[in-house]
């Protein structure tokens, strides 16, 4: 109990010494303890040592030139972080002259905060090697930690907007752990948006980054420059287990690369455990047509154990979805790909979907299932294996590739093409659904296929297993799927309602039952957050098909389904005839957003909405084109 109480007040020391600094033109210079008194320079900043908790507000509205930097000196405490924010009202803007260094720079420093704050540059072509905010360790050990952006706008930088780095050096071996990315923009720079990066070698098997978060953040226009490999990319984290990438919108990098080796929208190298989910990744570029990549996503060199699942990928040069091992890489495999979107990618090179892996190198498990894949034609892509899935041949082996309901829809192109030296390792293609538009489906499987029939006695995995044909060669009945892509900024990808299945679609319960056929799980929800069942057949494709055809407002009373009253209070109280039971289904609002879900039981079903405010609603049926309108009053 003593111990405890000396902790204890250690702390409560430590906290209250804590000290809010102001930062504002109109203050006297003088000690910066109040907006009266507050310093009017970023060098009284630069020149001051600050405490653990301390926090320093610029005024909003404001334009301060020079840049930030901090040290092991400053604070450097993950539990009490040095915070830099704003005050009044708006958003302060550091300006950083081309003849000086990077916006914000923190050496060897752990818990630290920039929050509502405007890091701006001198143009990116002008800027050359200098970071909007750098977090930089050239520590022998150690991870440093509780690191939080949010709100932080940064453009204008010759280098990388917001980078993460350990020193290039096999005796480093410190990094960053705990860090949260959050409603940032990043914008308008020359090298790369977000990066982490660290010395890595192919023998490597620890991580020096960990635990990530990116969230809600949008990279754009990251231009890359001419002949440089990786360079104007939005997001690509390296050296790095445990990652969480969401809900951002990355667009039209890589313009000026005209190398051959990235760039790409959001990709990971040297990676573990990543996760990148409700994404928009599209027009990302690849030099005027002359280099290769531009991608939208990517689980590149050395990665494992990572899902890229419910992200829409669209009008990207090049793959909407890169899986592959560059040469000198770890091993890669045991990867999943799922509910994903890919529509009129690969431009100008690759292909939609492109596999590859280079001698040397380890290549071994990717499951790709219900994703849906539509590419058209492109005059600019004169790539040889021009597909809708491509695996492509370097020379070296490719193994546990397995490829379950998924959708290939392509015009004219072949829908899938799988080089002679890959048969052997059983590629598998199992409750898929193709479609060239209307002409001949083509498959290549070592030799060329002209029909799903055809295709099926080219491999052991190739739509049948034993006795038993699987696939479909069909209109999968998508409206406006080949319509121009939208593009969903602001709004969530779950909006994407133009590619809506629609009731007659031979989709709808035609997939395999992974779990009974194989004995994994399908993920449990689909693009849109929809439940996929388990114990039944589910929809080929990204889209479980439950809700989107239900038209809003004005819905029709069902046959067999009644509301008790209207309008309810805290329950709906729904009379149900027998041949509804097991039927799922969902209650909307006005705007069509899903609320709650369940599953019709019985006779007498109750839901309760006792907690949803006041308005109407829909409940709809999964895969029926009516549904109920109530009040909550």
């Amino acid at each position: 109990m003593k111990l405890f109480t000396s902790i204890l007040c250690c702390l409560v020391l430590v906290t209250a010494r804590a000290t809010t600094y102001y930062v504002s033109p109109s203050g006297s210079n003088t000690n910066g303890l109040s907006p009266a008194t507050a310093w009017t320079s970023l060098t009284s900043v630069n020149n001051f040592t600050f405490s653990a908790g301390d926090s320093i507000l610029f005024k909003g509205n404001t334009t301060f030139s020079g840049y930030l930097e901090i040290t092991q000196q400053d604070a450097n405490n993950f539990n009490l972080p040095l915070y830099f924010g704003s005050f009044d009202q708006g958003v302060a803007t550091i300006l950083t002259p081309n003849t000086l260094n990077c916006g914000f720079k923190a050496t060897n420093v752990q818990g630290v905060r920039l929050e509502n704050l405007i890091f701006q540059g001198p143009g990116a072509q002008t800027a050359s090697n200098k970071d909007g905010v750098l977090f930089y360790t050239n520590l022998a050990s150690g991870y440093l930690k509780n690191i939080r952006l949010k709100n932080v706008n940064v453009n204008g930088f010759g280098f990388c907007g917001i980078r993460f780095y350990s020193e290039w050096s096999a005796n480093v071996n410190s990094g960053y752990r705990n860090v949260l990315i959050d409603s940032c923009v990043v914008h308008d720079c020359r090298e790369n948006g977000i990066v982490s990066i660290a010395y890595d070698d192919q023998n490597y098997t620890t991580y020096q980054h960990y635990g990530f978060q990116i969230k809600k953040c949008r990279i754009y226009n990251i231009t890359g420059y001419s002949a440089n490999s990786h360079k104007g990319s939005g997001i690509v984290l390296s050296q790095i287990d445990s990652v969480l990438i969401e809900r951002c919108e990355v667009f039209n990098n890589g313009a000026l690369n005209t190398a051959c080796g990235g760039p790409g929208g959001i990709w990971v190298y040297a990676a573990n455990g990543v996760t990148i989910q409700h994404n928009e990744s599209h027009h990302n570029k690849s030099g005027s047509g002359n280099g290769c990549d531009g991608l939208g996503f990517d689980l590149d060199g050395g990665t494992t154990n990572s899902l890229v699942q419910y992200n829409y990928s669209h009008d990207n040069d090049g793959a909407g979805y890169l899986l592959g091992n560059f040469p000198g890489a770890r091993p890669w495999g045991n990867n999943v790909v799922r509910y994903n979107y890919s529509v009129n990618d690969a431009r100008t090179n690759n292909s939609p979907v492109t596999l590859f892996t280079a001698p040397g190198t380890q290549w071994n498990g990717l499951r790709f299932h219900n994703n849906t894949v539509v590419v058209t034609n492109s005059p600019n892509n004169n790539y040889p294996s021009f597909s809708a899935f491509q695996m492509t041949d370097y020379g070296t082996q490719m193994t546990g590739v397995e490829c379950y309901n998924n959708i290939f829809l392509t015009q004219g192109l072949p829908v899938i093409d799988v080089p002679a030296t890959f048969i052997n390792q059983n590629p598998a293609f199992i409750g898929n659904l193709y479609w060239a538009g209307g002409g001949a489906t083509t498959f290549v499987y070592g030799n060329t296929y002209n029909s799903l029939s055809s295709f099926r006695s080219a491999g052991v995995n190739c739509e049948h297993i034993q006795n038993t044909n699987y696939g479909f060669e069909a209109d999968p009945l998508l409206p406006n799927i080949l319509s121009p892509a939208p593009t969903l900024y602001p709004q969530v990808t779950e909006m994407l309602s133009s590619y809506a299945i629609i009731n007659t679609s031979p989709m709808i319960n035609a997939a395999v039952n992974m779990s009974a056929l194989f004995g994994f799980g399908n993920g449990s929800k689909d693009y849109y957050g929809n439940m996929v069942p388990n114990s039944q057949a589910p929809e080929i494709g990204a889209e479980e098909g439950y809700f989107i055809n239900v038209g809003l407002p004005g819905l029709a009373p069902s046959d067999g389904i009644r509301l008790v009253q209207n309008p309810v209070v805290s329950t709906v109280r729904l009379h149900v005839d027998s041949k509804w039971y097991g039927s799922d289904y969902a209650v909307l609002d006005v705007l069509g957003n899903v609320v709650a879900k369940g599953m019709l039981q019985g006779e007498d079903e109750e839901i309760d909405v006792s907690e949803f405010s006041d308005g109407m609603y829909f409940i709809a049926v999964k895969r029926h084109s009516f549904g109920l309108k109530f009040i909550k009053d």
